[in-house]
């Protein structure tokens, strides 16, 4: 019975933090338990666990009387995440860069190809997951083991980021020019290249992303 439980909790817990990292729920969103339950067809007790497990990730805030929301992205946390996003990404593609890693530059050129695509669609929705992709990749690529966990927990946060950057109709193709360069970067095999092309890019988003939310300095 108890493992019937879990399974449900990692269930609602899997939705909801989908969809999250992919937009559907957007920053400072209000959740509501009932229409969880309605959409999972599961019992409250799983939905509230699985809550309280995102809160515990950062992801929801709970309020007395005011429910849980899906945090809203501040200037302060967006200046957080971006610091730290920041240095890892940049050893991701010091490493690739170093390892002379040619299967992962062919995977994350084809997954330029597939933005290529969603860029000619203006598709943000698509073109958002498709970038969490491409930057998910890089740390699989670096086979560091904490790089690749720390930022699986932070995507979900930077897709938070991410989908409102990427509404500004000059932002899209922008972005995947910028990606190209990382990847030519890390292909020319010079690691210090590497990480300051992509450290470049990350700071580039992240003074956008300010702009964008009106929360300039």
């Amino acid at each position: 019975m108890e493992n019937e439980k879990e399974v449900k909790t990692d269930r609602v817990f899997q939705y909801i933090y989908e969809s999250i990292k992919s937009g559907e729920y957007e920053s400072g969103q209000t959740l509501t338990e009932s229409e969880i339950v309605n959409k999972l067809q599961v019992s409250r007790t799983p939905v509230r666990e699985a809550l309280r497990r995102l809160e515990k990730y950062g992801l929801v805030e709970s309020k007395p009387h005011r429910g849980v929301k899906v945090i809203s992205m501040t200037k302060q946390r967006i200046e957080d995440l971006y610091q730290v996003r920041e240095v890892l990404e940049g050893l991701g593609a010091r490493l690739i860069a170093q390892k002379r890693d040619e299967s992962a530059v062919k995977k994350l050129n084809g997954i330029l190809t597939e933005a290529e695509k969603a860029v000619e669609k203006n598709d943000i929705h698509s073109l958002s997951t498709i970038n969490s992709s491409f930057h998910m990749e890089i740390a699989q690529a670096s086979e560091n083991l904490y790089l690749i966990n720390i930022l699986n927990t932070l995507q979900s946060h930077i897709s938070l980021v991410m989908v409102t950057s990427l509404s500004n109709k000059d932002r899209p193709p922008e972005n995947l020019k910028e990606h190209r360069m990382i990847v030519d970067a890390m292909e020319s095999w010079d690691p210090e290249l590497a990480e300051a092309v992509i450290k470049s890019h990350v700071r580039k988003s992240y003074h956008l992303a300010l702009k964008k939310m009106d929360i300039t300095k």
